[in-house]
């Protein structure tokens, strides 16, 4: 993966309506992420996509003793594997749209985010 083209394609993501576009893509394509974020107001959302900006950014180790901690935090609050695929997968759906000719940033952010899943299913969310 080439950190880059990672870096590039994420200095693209400059609408604001990102954040949007996330959560609904979320919520339309896997319902019970309704339920698990129905208590979210827009400065959490914004938060939550600032840390998913810091998973895709981190080194592996210190992203997996993140993710050691922040994998059962969420399982308290009804996340599960099939919700994060979503949440990667509108990610990087929402992020290819904000800069659609960056095929090098699309299969590197892919790419981590496969890593990133890999490391969520680890710890059986």
């Amino acid at each position: 993966m080439s950190a880059d083209a990672l870096w590039g394609l994420l200095e693209q993501a400059t609408d604001p309506a990102l954040e949007d576009q996330l959560w609904a893509a979320m919520v339309a394509a896997h319902a019970p992420s309704a339920q698990a974020t129905h208590h979210m107001d827009q400065g959490m959302r914004g938060r939550m996509l600032a840390g998913i900006f810091d998973l895709l950014l981190m080194d592996d180790e210190p992203r997996r003793t993140l993710l050691d901690f922040e994998v059962p935090n969420h399982r308290s609050y009804g996340a599960t594997l099939e919700g994060y695929r979503v949440l990667f997968e509108g990610l990087a759906t929402a992020l290819a749209a904000q800069d659609p000719g960056n095929e090098a940033g699309r299969k590197a952010l892919q790419a981590r985010c496969a890593r990133i899943l890999e490391d969520i299913e680890a710890r059986k969310p």
